[in-house]
């Protein structure tokens, strides 16, 4: 954590006092002393608002990151390219004043040159994961051993592993549940354990798996516990951490898009069709603001394709991306046609999808092999493709205590790595997959920086400022007619 020196302390001690526009009028303290609120207004100009945060100076190597942790009433608020206003469209119905609170940061002006696409960071797979109950286990490996061996990990809760373990990428794996109830009385724990199955699932949430949306499960019925039970759960417990803990490199969020139930009655089953990836996308915004997700359109800018974007300019530059989740399409087969089919070239989607290189939506690369597939990894990052790889599977290496396919996922240059065993687990071995010299949160990738730069890319800060915004909005004119 950068160790501010005592003149940057008097500096922010001034500017906290002294250092405001003519629209920015200090009011008293809140109770939290770290907490400063100021009034101001925004300025119009042509459709746009705007309003500049000001900030003390800094030495010529660092610069302020603004990030919003909250907006009240919620709409659409963001911060300016170069970090230093926000931004909102001018619309009918807008309030008069917006309550808008900011977590400022001192960080490197290097963050400005750095890529989302040179970084490295660990995240989990099947992150919602807890394993079977002991009395549902016995019944899945009577019928299949090998597979019962497969999913006998458990993981933390996700804001858990965001804080404790610095995971930076999650995998959920969904089923569409239209009607609602059709995953709320699993068959094996019934089985195994008759109508007191609840007694030896504290973890169940039955009200949420009785409502219509989006369900978070392995397998129904057998392999079903999980520590979100919902994406909207799911989101909602990320969105609480990375709010107050926007210094944070880039989530990814993989999602795999398993079945659709479209009767409480009847099994049918089909695969996530248009309308379906409209309700996902939905239930995602309902709970994410659109300038909390590095969108496909963020990346292509004025390019004529995602791959060119990518190819010839890069991603997003760490500042620019820091506080923010990336979302990913894990299937590659009649889902990923049926979501580029809502989205052609992915213009206007939420997610990216694994497409082949070359692709006008291709940008980001799921490669599950290090091992096989290193040269190709290695190739590909350094195209600028994002790729996710895999540094073990199916608990093989970890119960053979095995770090080649690990050490192989990390000097492969993938900005992504999986893992279920972000921690080692008692009964299967000392296994546990962490960043050379255990480097937390992240690391410069290996790829384009060697082994003396590659530290640490959330150690460097804290917050500094957090600030109340109290901003009047000028009246539109549909406002003034009236």
């Amino acid at each position: 954590m950068i160790q501010l020196h005592t003149n940057l302390l008097i500096s922010l001690l001034i500017f906290c006092s002294l250092n405001l526009s003519a629209d920015q009028v200090q009011e008293p303290k809140n109770k939290d002393e770290n907490e400063e609120s100021v009034r101001g207004l925004f300025r119009q100009n042509g459709t746009q608002l705007s309003f500049e945060i000001i900030s003390s100076l800094l030495p010529l190597n660092e610069l302020w990151m603004h990030r919003v942790e909250s907006i009240s009433p919620r709409v659409t608020v963001r911060i300016s390219d170069n970090g230093k206003r926000l931004l909102l469209n001018k619309e009918p119905n807008l309030p008069s004043v917006l309550k808008v609170k900011i977590r400022s940061y001192i960080v490197r002006k290097k963050d400005m040159e750095l890529t989302v696409s040179q970084i490295q960071a660990i995240g989990t797979h099947n992150s919602y994961h807890i394993a079977p109950h002991a009395s549902v286990m016995n019944l899945i490996r009577s019928v299949m051993p090998s597979q019962a061996d497969g999913i006998s990990y458990t993981h933390r809760p996700l804001s858990e592993q965001l804080n404790l373990l610095s995971m930076r990428k999650f995998e959920l794996d969904l089923f569409h549940d239209t009607k609602g109830g059709a995953y709320s009385s699993p068959v094996g724990a019934v089985m195994a354990n008759g109508r007191n199955w609840k007694t030896k699932h504290p973890e169940f949430d039955e009200e949420a798996m009785s409502n219509a949306g989006m369900k978070i499960i392995h397998f129904p019925n057998f392999d079903f516990r999980s520590n979100t039970p919902t994406l909207k759960a799911a989101l909602e417990e990320i969105n609480r951490w990375s709010r107050r803990n926007s210094y944070h490199i880039p989530i990814m969020v993989m999602i795999e898009t398993k079945k659709v139930n479209r009767s409480v009655n009847i099994q049918e089953n089909s695969t996530f069709q248009v309308p379906d990836f409209l309700a996902l996308e939905k239930e995602i915004l309902s709970i994410l603001d659109i300038s909390q997700i590095i969108t496909p359109d963020n990346v292509r800018g004025k390019f004529d394709s995602l791959n060119k974007a990518v190819t010839m300019k890069g991603w997003p530059s760490l500042y620019q991306a820091r506080g923010r989740l990336i979302f990913a399409l894990d299937n590659q087969g009649e889902e990923r046609i049926n979501y580029l089919t809502l989205h052609p070239e992915l213009k206007g989607a939420l997610m990216f999808v694994s497409s082949p290189p070359g692709n006008p939506e291709s940008a980001f690369l799921k490669i599950n092999d290090p091992v096989t597939n290193y040269s190709s990894i290695k190739d590909r990052v350094k195209e600028g493709y994002l790729v996710r790889t895999r540094a073990d599977s199916n608990l093989a290496e970890a119960r053979n205590n095995d770090y080649s396919k690990m050490q192989k996922a990390f000097s492969s240059g993938a900005q992504y790595i999986s893992t279920d065993f972000p921690e080692s687990v008692e009964g299967i071995s000392s296994y546990r997959v962490s960043l050379p010299g255990d480097v937390r949160t992240g690391r410069l990738n290996p790829l384009f920086y060697s082994a003396d730069e590659a530290n640490p890319l959330e150690g460097m800060s804290g917050t500094v400022l957090i600030r109340n915004f109290l901003l009047n909005i000028p009246e539109t004119e549909s406002k003034e007619k009236n």
